[in-house]
């Protein structure tokens, strides 16, 4: 009975941990695809063999804590085939491998026999072909919020576009950093926001991700004048804006959390990252209230069940008595 007890306040216990410190992770969201309908192959043969590995060694190296990998199979024309992933630079690894894996699934879907494709999502980018990639400017996609800016802030919303823009296109393409990935806001007005966002690949000379970027931003004017919210989408890079934040602050994000996928973080783990953070009156203030709160809760349910146990068998034992 106490085993049994004990299984059940272990597995409360775990089931707390889990929902307070583990949230459910989002499904990746389809934004938009490109197939090349004049290279095609036939299915079941060599290029659909070296297809199906590339897409699973991108799937699997999504797992790494790398928020881009470009790999190659076969060594010949023309079943030799080159693809790459590309995860924004704010998302966490677990959130990275889940969009990857589902880029590999849906491309095979939407693309069954193009040699050449690319898909994107919310928070990653897919890419193969047959042949070299080198074209990072075409195809491009846009998208862009239904709503419009009012008439008379259009000027102005429009200028400090073009300056946040710019401004992060330039910090993203001198990054020192892997990731060549940049975010940043500027305030439309006292109550209002204007949050924005680019990245390229990291394998992109500072030269092509500017041209890139170049070309992205000037097509915002043609695609999305007046527009509350935009997204351009090239194979090389890619930029957004919005009037809300959709990106996720990594300022907030330490290093073991950006490696974290479904484990346990045990207490110690937890306490090493607030104190290399400089954070350990955090620790104190709000980590320990909420353990000490479940523990609580854990035992308010284990007294509740002895409770429970002690009035059925004083009921049995009366039953008996009476019978």
């Amino acid at each position: 009975m106490a085993s049994s007890n004990y299984c059940v306040i272990s597995s409360v216990f775990l089931f707390l941990f889990r929902f307070l410190f583990f949230p459910t992770e989002a499904v990746p969201l389809y934004s938009s695809h490109c197939c090349t309908d004049s290279l095609k192959f036939e299915p079941n043969r060599t290029f659909q063999t070296n297809l199906n590995l590339l897409l699973s060694s991108l799937t699997s190296n999504a797992t790494e804590g790398s928020h881009f990998y470009r790999t190659r199979v076969g060594s010949t024309a023309p079943n030799a085939v080159t693809g790459l992933f590309l995860c924004r630079g704010d998302t966490l690894s677990a959130a990275c491998h889940d969009c990857v894996a589902a880029a590999a699934t849906e491309i095979k879907r939407r693309c069954p026999v193009e040699k050449e494709a690319i898909i994107w999502y919310d928070i990653c980018m897919l890419r193969y072909s047959n042949q070299s990639i080198l074209n990072n400017i075409v195809p491009g996609v846009d998208l862009f919020d239904a709503k419009n800016v009012s008439v008379k802030e259009l000027k102005r919303f429009n200028e400090l576009l073009a300056n946040l823009l710019n401004g992060l296109a330039s910090k993203a393409a001198n990054s020192m950093e892997d990731n060549k990935f940049a975010t940043g806001e500027v305030n439309l007005t006292s109550t209002e926001t204007l949050y924005g966002l680019v990245q390229c690949t990291p394998d992109l000379s500072l030269f092509d991700c500017n041209m890139c970027f170049s070309s992205a931003i000037a097509s915002v004017p043609n695609c999305c004048d007046g527009k509350r919210g935009a997204r351009v989408l090239l194979p090389g890079c890619n930029i957004r804006y919005e009037v809300y934040p959709f990106y996720n602050s990594t300022k907030s994000l330490t290093p073991s959390v950006l490696q974290s996928r479904h484990s346990v973080m045990d207490l110690n783990s937890l306490w090493f990252c607030l104190a290399q953070e400089g954070s350990v009156e955090v620790f104190l203030a709000f980590v320990i209230p909420i353990v000490a709160a479940m523990v609580l809760f854990t035992f308010g349910i284990y007294s509740a069940m002895r409770k429970q146990g002690r009035d059925v068998i004083q009921l049995w034992k009366k039953t008996v008595i009476y019978s």
